[in-house]
């Protein structure tokens, strides 16, 4: 089965992100120059019990860079999704730097993506499917970060190049821009940051972005406003809906909090994961659920709410659908139904 490939899986985003896909059942591979660095995201996708491919590779070494992805490509086939998020963060003034560090730096942040796409990219073409995402930065050059600067001014421009080179034939090619320092409980919370990538993995073709910008008061798509809450409530929604058409119900029950509050199309309250998925096991029809996500927003730190349309087509009679109104919470890192009621649509 393919999966998705990590280029910096170190313990910021690039974890999240690993734990992110992992939770949708899709293999990861780890690359990084430190063996350390890789184990360590390894044993944090342990409890997810994907399978997962730990390779040490230098970004700037095109030789073990390659090896590596032709190691990951033989494992799991050619990958859905590649993530290049290797760079190197340092403050820098003009005229600070040598220009063996400048090129470095650019190295890591810009050539490395670019060796990484150009070994990548034409099978995922071929294939006509897949995603390409390199992790951004810098909206707006800052005067004490030149080479950093330099470094994501230039990621952008490749991802607009690698987009009119690959984009016709399937490939979706985008970036999620940063714009500040990474940090667990801050608005740059990594695990938020990852709901990014999946959103962009998961975006119709006709919808795609090629930038996302994660800021300290929006969090927005290149051309217009955007809540990264819109992609949790897809990813969270979405495994739900998985669960639901394959009757998954250990799955299913997994997905809300210990002291849900529910209510489906009846008037009963329930509470909690057990009366919920005794709800959803009575439903004799086998019913499978197509549904759109209509509006998302941020509630609080950890907290989202939004709205949803759901049709439920049984295996005989008519169509049914359904609104429905969602509240979801992360707790360790994972996010969960803590909220759900079901109204008619007409």
């Amino acid at each position: 089965m393919p999966g998705v490939v990590i280029i910096g899986a170190g313990p910021g985003i690039g974890r999240s992100v690993a734990r992110r896909f992992a939770r949708e059942g899709l293999p990861v591979t780890l690359v990084a120059r430190s063996a350390d660095t890789v184990a360590a995201v390894a044993d944090a996708l342990a409890p997810t019990g994907v399978r997962v491919l730990s390779l040490t590779a230098d970004s700037t070494d095109a030789t073990a860079l390659r090896a590596a992805l032709d190691t990951a490509s033989e494992e799991f086939g050619v990958p859905d999704v590649v993530v290049y998020n290797a760079a190197i963060i340092q403050p820098d003034l003009a005229g600070e730097l040598s220009v063996r560090a400048h090129q470095d730096a650019w190295a890591v942040n810009v050539v490395g993506a670019i060796n990484t796409a150009a070994h990548v990219a034409p099978a995922m073409a071929r294939r006509g499917s897949g995603s390409f995402l390199i992790t951004g930065g810098m909206p707006e050059p800052k005067p004490e970060y030149v080479s950093l600067s330099l470094g994501k001014a230039g990621v952008r421009a490749l991802v607009a190049l690698l987009d009119k080179q690959y984009g016709p034939a399937g490939l979706h090619v985008a970036s999620v821009t940063v714009d500040g320092p990474v940090a667990p409980g801050t608005d740059f919370d990594p695990d938020d940051i990852a709901e990014h990538y999946w959103y962009l993995h998961t975006q119709p073709r006709h919808q795609w972005d090629r930038e996302i910008v994660h800021s300290e008061h929006a969090h927005r798509r290149s051309g217009d406003a955007h809540d990264w809450a819109h992609g949790v409530l897809i990813g969270l929604l979405g495994a739900w809906q998985s669960a639901f058409d394959e009757q998954r119900w250990h799955d299913l029950a997994a997905l809300f909090t210990e002291d849900a509050l529910f209510q489906g199309i009846d008037p009963a309250l329930r509470v909690g994961p057990t009366e919920t998925v005794g709800y959803y096991a009575a439903v004799t029809d086998q019913p499978r659920a197509a549904m759109e996500v209509l509006r998302a927003n941020r509630l609080a730190e950890g907290l989202v709410g939004g709205f949803a349309d759901v049709t439920f087509t049984p295996a005989t009679g008519e169509p049914r659908s359904i609104r429905l109104s969602v509240v979801a919470q992360r707790i360790e890192g994972t996010w969960r139904i803590r909220q759900y009621h079901a109204a008619p649509r007409p």
